[in-house]
């Protein structure tokens, strides 16, 4: 799974008020060639949701944002979801994800923050808040401990994506960035937008 969501190069973090909302989003996204969906526990009812976007996308990555404790991880890995992501590091998070073998993106921000998820089995990492830090902060981390995988979400945009990648990320977390465009159809082209940046910045 870390594999696919590098290769994808950017998972779509999506918050909405209701179903409905979110699954319009997650179109959007997913015809716009963006496969790494990322359903936050802000939704309502989001193990139900995850459970029927696993059963309607068979190519999508779904996994889960806005996991605090054990049971909400297990109740959203049970729904189906492949990787569980926190705004912070949770031993409780950390162990089920481990004992259910699922990829675990606990947030961090300090180098002993990255230095503790990776002592406990993480191989890699959402820096959160990414806008507070910037790209040169990735360089930063990367330079005392280059082994690192790095997903910053927060303050990645279609403006400097390509900041970032140059910086060393392995992938971007991105939300209101990229559900902010405007319509369904300008999320689309954005989604567009977003993948083929990142398949420039490969080449």
């Amino acid at each position: 799974m870390l594999n696919k969501i590098k290769e994808e190069g950017i998972v779509a973090v999506i918050r909405a008020k209701n179903h409905e909302e979110a699954i319009g989003y997650i179109n959007a996204c997913v015809n716009g060639g963006v496969k790494a969906i990322e359903l936050t526990y802000t939704i309502p009812n989001v193990v139900e949701l995850i459970k029927y976007v696993c059963e309607k996308y068979d190519d999508v990555l779904v996994g889960v944002g806005s996991v605090l404790n054990r049971k909400m991880a297990k109740d959203a890995i049970d729904a189906g979801a492949a990787y569980v992501v926190s705004p912070g590091f949770s031993d409780e998070v950390n162990t089920i994800c481990h004992e259910m073998n699922i990829l675990y993106l606990p947030g961090c921000m300090t180098v002993t923050e990255v230095m503790n998820a990776m002592d406990k089995g993480n191989a890699m990492i959402k820096l959160f808040p990414g806008e507070v830090f910037g790209p040169k902060y990735v360089k930063a981390i990367k330079a005392p401990i280059p082994n690192v995988e790095i997903m910053p979400t927060g303050g990645v945009s279609i403006d400097n994506i390509d900041q970032w990648f140059e910086m060393g990320v392995s992938c971007v977390g991105v939300g209101s960035s990229l559900l902010g465009a405007g319509s369904l159809e300008d999320i689309e082209n954005l989604a567009k937008e977003f993948k083929s940046k990142i398949a420039n910045i490969r080449k």
